[in-house]
């Protein structure tokens, strides 16, 4: 699976989480996000889930006052929304969807079932760990889902979130 990430450069270059995955060449910085990847895009209505497939995971880099108008002018032919889960990183902890890049990529790893290298590009972190045990039992059952349907189901149960998809 090839990670990539578009770098916008509008946050500190020092928390980029983005930026120290590219140094240890575990995700590829592109100039241009290609029509057939994955986007991994907040404002998308559909959730991934282990039946996604595809041969690259995009992740915009940038800061989340400016995300919507960002992901709004990506064309791209799937994007996905990740499950909800809670950041761990220490600019948004506890935040529910607030997610670092490394975070963002490393669930979506986990959820299609890579989850060596979801743990791997956790451990370049610090707090990393902290990820996995604020959200590992719920990482698991998205990944075991059958459908984004269930997926919805699993939102509700833990969050309290009405989902389009249960209506």
């Amino acid at each position: 699976m090839r990670l990539l990430v578009y770098i916008l450069e509008d946050d500190d270059p020092e928390k980029c989480s983005a930026r120290k995955l590219v140094r240890f060449g575990m995700l590829e910085r592109i100039n241009r996000v290609p029509y057939y990847t994955m986007l991994l895009d907040p404002y998308s209505n559909i959730p991934l889930y282990k039946g996604d497939s595809g041969n690259s995971i995009t992740v915009l880099d940038c800061s989340w006052a400016n995300a919507p108008n960002v992901f709004s002018r990506v064309k791209v032919k799937k994007r996905r929304r990740l499950p909800l889960l809670l950041a761990a990183n220490p600019v948004n902890y506890a935040k529910l969807a607030r997610l670092s890049s490394v975070e963002a990529l490393s669930a979506a790893c986990y959820i299609l079932g890579y989850e060596e290298l979801a743990s791997k590009l956790l451990n370049k972190f610090k707090w990393g760990h902290t990820f996995m045990e604020l959200n590992g039992e719920l990482l698991k059952e998205y990944r075991d889902a059958d459908s984004i349907y269930e997926i919805a189901r699993i939102e509700e149960e833990y969050f309290k979130i009405k989902s389009e998809y249960l209506l």
